[in-house]
């Protein structure tokens, strides 16, 4: 195998992410103190209003929310570690997240959503990476139906559906393909 390989190289990354997931899990779960919602505290940094999160220039607050117990350790909705079946989905044609470990169902694109009358769907979101038990995970989400016609007009195109996402793990054979395409909007 190739060292510098594309597929060497996101394996080492998922499966450090796995170790840490692994470390950090058990240890949230002896923590009962630890559980439920982590905010950073905002601090005004003097920037003519804008909330940095810390008062030096070039820092800025935690994007999300740090979420830990249940087994998993999850930021906001797009990164999931540990106990994570059927989470960090994308909505509305949004792209899946990032899970490690066990992911049934997760880091799937949305659907697209319809389009308005006469109006084309929107593209299916991209599925996510998956490292783990993955079935039915890191697919692309289906295209959006195209929006009905007006009185005299046509249909919209259905939206694109999103590619697959990555996925390495248990549970691949149902996971990573493309969304399928929407359907046109009726005719008039």
């Amino acid at each position: 195998m190739r060292v510098n390989s594309w597929k060497f190289r996101i394996g080492l990354l998922i499966s450090s992410t796995l170790v840490g997931a692994g470390a950090m899990a058990p240890a949230a779960m002896a923590a009962p103190a630890a559980t439920g919602t982590v905010r950073t505290a905002p601090a005004s940094g003097g920037w003519g209003g804008y909330d940095s999160g810390d008062s030096r220039p070039g820092t800025s607050r935690l994007a999300g929310k740090v979420k830990v117990g249940n087994g998993s350790v999850r930021v906001g909705d797009r990164v999931c570690a540990g106990n994570c079946n059927g989470s960090v989905n994308g909505t509305n044609g949004g792209g899946g997240g990032i899970c490690a470990g066990l992911c049934n169902g997760s880091a799937n694109g949305g659907t697209g959503t319809q389009g308005r009358p006469s109006g084309d769907g929107t593209k299916g979101g991209n599925g996510g990476i998956c490292a783990g038990v993955c079935g039915g995970s890191v697919n692309g989400g289906n295209g959006g139906k195209g929006g009905n016609a007006v009185p005299g007009g046509d249909g919209g195109n259905g939206g694109k559906g999103g590619t697959g996402g990555i996925c390495i793990g248990v549970g691949c054979e149902s996971s990573g393909r493309g969304g399928n395409g929407g359907a046109g909007g009726d005719d008039d």
